[in-house]
């Protein structure tokens, strides 16, 4: 396995986007569209696990996530694990990855936007707040000190 951290100059940037895109989970499209798009810029990055030329899963490091105008940043978004691969802790190591990237670029506390309760806790994010997302969903914001 290998790990690709690619900001918006990458040479490989729309190979991977291509690939983001080509997943199960409807929010691959999405993330692949703003990166095709140019709209991940700046410090944002996209954390990439390959197991040769197969996409094992992948997450973002973007300024906002489904939630917008909380005022919170950064978020690890995007967090997804091909079905085949699941049940090896790669989401933990995903997220772990990004919150490298996170301090590299400068900052001390990292958010989250989900539904699910128990998964990110694990890694030591604690609620603080709610918000309900572009498609009208109610999420739970997490946050963690870095």
């Amino acid at each position: 396995m290998k790990t690709y951290v690619l900001d918006n100059s990458d040479d490989m940037w729309q190979y991977f986007a291509k690939l983001i895109g080509n997943v199960s989970w409807p929010a691959g499209k999405y993330l692949a569209n703003e990166m095709l798009g140019g709209r991940v810029s700046d410090w944002e990055r996209v954390i990439v696990i390959m197991d040769g030329d197969q996409l094992i899963g992948f997450c973002a490091v973007v300024k906002e996530d489904i939630v917008k105008g909380t005022g919170y940043s950064p978020f690890i978004g995007f967090v997804f694990v091909s079905e085949a691969y699941r049940g090896r802790h790669l989401s933990q190591q995903l997220v772990k990855l990004a919150e490298d990237q996170i301090k590299q670029i400068g900052f001390h506390k990292a958010y989250i936007v989900t539904k699910h309760i128990g998964l990110y806790e694990k890694l030591g994010y604690e609620q603080t707040d709610t918000s309900v997302d572009q498609l009208g969903r109610k999420m739970r914001i997490l946050a963690k000190q870095l």
